[in-house]
């Protein structure tokens, strides 16, 4: 399989087919047990974790079914945690989660905690925090049936935007 930039592919199959799993390689969360995965021209498998932790940070931006956000912490500042990583200075930080999450209509719920909104806008927090970085592909996780309608739209517009190759927070 080989899925190049800017292409959009959805994994689909029964329950216990693989897609988890397969999502888990090709987001470097796992590696292959047989054959080869190359992300970057890197082969995967023979990557150590710091340098896996380097791919899924330059990379991937996930958006998982449970979103994982930090309930103790504020809306921006979990959209910040990649940055963190990043190693981007504070206020550059604040000032890309704010444009993220502008871009997913949920620059008024910033000072919320997760727990505060409903699943829709975890949902919307949780992509913009996958998007905040401008990874080079993004994995959405989430199941389509646990979609709010309107969330979908905006899910499925940040996705088109990333694939159409503009630069979201720019």
């Amino acid at each position: 399989m080989e899925i190049r930039h800017g292409e959009f592919a959805a994994i689909a199959g029964p329950s216990g087919c693989g897609k988890s799993t397969l999502l888990q390689i090709l987001g470097c969360l796992d590696r292959p047990t047989t054959g080869s995965y190359e992300l970057d021209n890197r082969d995967v498998s023979r990557l150590s974790n710091d340098e896996l932790a380097a791919m899924r940070l330059k990379f991937i931006g996930f958006v998982f079914q449970s979103f994982h956000l930090l309930p103790r912490l504020p809306v921006i500042d979990n959209v910040e945690l990649p940055l963190i990583y990043a190693d981007i200075r504070k206020n550059k930080r604040r000032e890309l989660a704010c444009a993220a999450l502008s871009k997913v209509g949920m620059a008024h719920r910033q000072d919320h905690n997760p727990l505060q909104l409903s699943g829709g806008e975890r949902q919307r927090v949780a992509i913009a925090r996958a998007l905040v970085n401008d990874p080079r592909s993004y994995w959405p996780t989430s199941r389509r049936e646990t979609w709010i309608p309107i969330g979908a739209r905006r899910y499925w517009s940040c996705s088109r935007t990333c694939i159409d190759r503009e630069r979201l927070f720019s």
